[in-house]
């Protein structure tokens, strides 16, 4: 299955094209993985892109540890920063999310980073307060501060049901060191099940940082009379960072469940409530920003059970997001065993206003 969306604002600007693809399950992984990516290549070639366009590359795999060498080998020394998660597509071993910008390397307005680490020592919260460390530490090395400049992170978990805690210990932590409180900000960040290819890897986390970016260009987006504040549960992340460009506003969405205004799981064992709540729960997030269904581009499905997807894949197109629109749907655990659904998403609304364009 192969999808994509686009975004251009204009002449001066970046366009953005987003894809995703799933392979046919052939009698290999790498039968399955050399498919993907030659219907991958034909498909980025036909909207114009190259691979030195390619923004962000996220495979999601069923079985990492023995998948994941062979996807590395095949991809050799690629340019694109590349993100490789142990989380099942429903129906396939592997599925692929990339995000191209058109000539993005020679942007003359911010400056984008990607950054990962590679840490495997100790349990959840050591893992998780060295990849804080090291995140800040080469952010800082650019002149740049997190709590600024890191505007979005996925942190993966393995066994999110028994250490999830501890990686969120440790994000409060570090917050805490950097001044970032319930009354300041926190980042915007999906927290979920995933496992890499090296088993003692506990917690690993991807994340997005720019330069270049003031203040006033961030708006945080709550919808309170939707869902609680993260504090109310002793998370800290942001639901949505609203990040308004010259001629664009991006919005990067959590990963959103079936919550309430108290924090409170809704529609207990009943995945098609649930989808239902998620979505008029981002719906009350975009709206508060300008936006609406309509402009999200890419979408990601986490689902507890795999047998869900079609109900909560129904839910989804009724609720106006297009059918045709980039969304992988996974098996991956959301951070309380009662949400059966969680979607994160990224939308991108059109504007004009006094920064420079995102090009």
């Amino acid at each position: 299955m192969k999808k994509h969306a686009s975004f251009n604002a204009g002449p001066q600007g970046i366009e953005e094209h987003f894809f995703s693809l799933e392979a046919p399950v052939t009698e290999t992984f790498s039968g399955d993985l050399k498919i993907l990516l030659e219907e991958y290549h034909q498909l980025r070639a036909s909207y114009g892109c190259a691979e030195e366009d390619e923004f962000l590359l996220r495979f999601h795999l069923s079985d990492p540890a023995n998948q994941e060498p062979v996807l590395r080998e095949v991809l050799g020394e690629r340019i694109s920063f590349v993100s490789v998660v142990g989380q099942a597509p429903v129906d396939s071993r592997i599925a692929l999310e990339s995000w191209c910008w058109k000539n993005w390397r020679s942007m003359k307005n911010y400056t984008p980073f990607w950054f990962q680490s590679d840490t495997s020592k100790g349990n959840s919260y050591d893992q998780m307060a060295a990849e804080f460390a090291e995140l800040d530490e080469f952010i800082t090395g650019k002149g740049l501060s997190v709590e600024l400049n890191t505007l979005r992170t996925w942190i993966y978990c393995k066994d999110v049901d028994n250490n999830y805690a501890g990686l969120v210990k440790a994000r409060n932590d570090y917050f805490a060191t950097r001044g970032m409180t319930r009354d300041t900000h926190f980042i915007t960040s999906t927290g979920i099940e995933g496992e890499c290819g090296d088993p003692h890897r506990l917690v690993r986390m991807d994340s997005l940082s720019f330069s270049d970016i003031k203040r006033e260009q961030i708006q945080f987006l709550y919808a309170l009379e939707n869902l609680s504040p993260t504090a109310i549960y002793g998370v800290s992340f942001e639901r949505v960072t609203r990040m308004i460009w010259g001629d664009r506003s991006h919005f990067y969405i959590s990963g959103t469940a079936s919550i309430d205004k108290e924090g409170n799981v809704l529609y207990l064992g009943d995945v098609r409530l649930q989808t239902r709540r998620l979505l008029e729960n981002v719906r009350a997030l975009l709206a508060e920003g300008g936006a609406e269904m309509g402009d999200i581009k890419w979408a990601t499905l986490y689902l507890r059970d795999k047998c869900d997807a079609k109900i909560a894949l129904e839910e989804i197109v009724r609720a106006g997001i297009s059918a045709d629109i980039p969304l992988v749907v996974l098996k991956a655990p959301v951070c309380r065993p009662t949400w059966l659904v969680e979607m994160e998403c990224v939308a991108v609304k059109k504007e004009s206003n006094p920064f420079p364009v995102l090009g």
